[in-house]
């Protein structure tokens, strides 16, 4: 009977563990200042921290897509040229490759709203390598980009306010 109960007692410490364990890996998520999302062998989002919902503006993560464009229009830095769907690092991730920092500008036709990110991707293998999820994040770039245009534009302004020439010659 002792058996028994330490046995119990055993299995009910593993599951405590297991779940504060859980519960520090949520949190960890929940607090990363990137869109986290992880999506299942079967290209199923399985996990979406609260800034890759609020990027999406969808609050069940299993209703994200996980590939970009049935959400946004994704198009290269030059805001013309369209990204190659198989390029995006979560397709690169389901095929056993890692990306790092992919430069995108992402169109949201239904809010009307564009955004520049760098997306990440990283397969997940299992010990005989084959890919069983991945794992994408989103940093937002818009304003670091947007602040970046407009201290060219300043520096332009002043210069040409002081006299220098384009490249940089004093005129004379």
């Amino acid at each position: 009977m002792t058996e028994l109960v330490q046995l119990e007692n055993e299995r009910q410490t593993a599951t405590d563990e297991l779940f504060e364990n859980e519960e520090k890996l949520r949190l960890i998520v929940e607090n990363i200042g990137e869109g986290i999302l992880v999506a299942n062998a079967n290209k199923k989002i399985v996990l979406a921290n609260d800034k890759a919902n609020e990027f999406f503006g969808i609050e069940e993560d299993d209703k994200i897509p996980s590939n970009f464009v049935n959400h946004f229009e994704v198009y290269f830095p030059d805001q013309k040229t369209v990204f190659p769907s198989q390029n995006l690092p979560m397709e690169r991730a389901f095929n056993g490759e890692s990306t790092d920092d992919v430069d995108v500008v992402l169109w949201d036709p239904v809010r009307q709203e564009k955004k520049r990110v760098l997306l990440s991707g990283r397969p997940l293998v299992d010990q005989n390598d084959n890919v069983v999820a991945v794992v994408v994040t989103i940093k937002d770039i818009s304003k670091y980009k947007q602040l970046e245009e407009e201290l060219k534009e300043s520096e332009l302004k002043y210069r040409q306010l002081i006299g220098f020439k384009s490249g940089g010659e004093k005129k004379a």
